[in-house]
């Protein structure tokens, strides 16, 4: 009489549960493997746009005068060629500075009074951006200074026409600008938080 091997159906079955089981885990290797290559992409392409704006606005800083104006006339021609008025002749102004600061300066930390709408204008002594949709100026004028925060979800401009509004303004740059006043409670700073931005002169 013959004996017949019980055990060679359940090594096949066996063999077949771990192949299924290993293909699964190759897979799921190669699933990671390219979501972590995509996500080393955008992290190294995030890291070269902002070594790109950083050098931009080094290159602003470090330009001869001479080289600065001459590319800050070629923008504009660029702009008016496009149909663009840059600097439009009027803007209402509802404060000074000077005014604003009196008038505000008595808020409470963390205090937005977004009912309130100001227009002030001044000269851009300082530029800092936090990203490309957060930007903050030092806006100067008769002798005093307000810090001015321009955000994109607040302007009424899309992400592309913000960040090109905003690439343009330059140190110096008269600007006007509508918004309503507040203060940064972690920095006790009086803000005017905008959602008009012109730049007239």
């Amino acid at each position: 009489m013959e004996e017949t091997d019980a055990s060679a159906p359940a090594e096949k079955t066996t063999s077949k549960n771990a192949l299924k089981k290993e293909l699964k885990n190759k897979k799921r290797e190669e699933e990671r493997r390219l979501k972590e290559e995509e996500k080393a992409r955008q992290a190294a392409g995030k890291a070269s746009s902002q070594v790109q704006k950083s050098a931009a606005a080094a290159d602003d800083e470090d330009m001869d005068p001479t080289q600065y104006y001459e590319n800050r006339l070629k923008y504009l021609d660029a702009q008016k060629a496009e149909g663009k008025n840059m600097y439009p002749h009027k803007f209402f102004v509802t404060l000074s500075i000077p005014e604003y600061i009196d008038k505000y300066g008595g808020l409470s930390n963390g205090e937005h009074l977004e009912d309130v709408s100001v227009s002030l204008a001044g000269r851009i002594m300082s530029k800092r951006s936090s990203s490309s949709k957060l930007f903050f100026y030092d806006l100067h004028g008769l002798g005093t200074k307000v810090q001015v925060m321009a955000d994109a979800s607040k302007s009424g401009l899309d992400e592309v026409e913000f960040s090109k509004l905003h690439s343009s303004v330059k140190h110096g740059d008269i600007v006007g600008v509508t918004g309503f006043p507040g203060l940064v409670w972690y920095k006790c700073w009086l803000i005017c938080f905008t959602f008009k931005f012109i730049i007239y002169l």
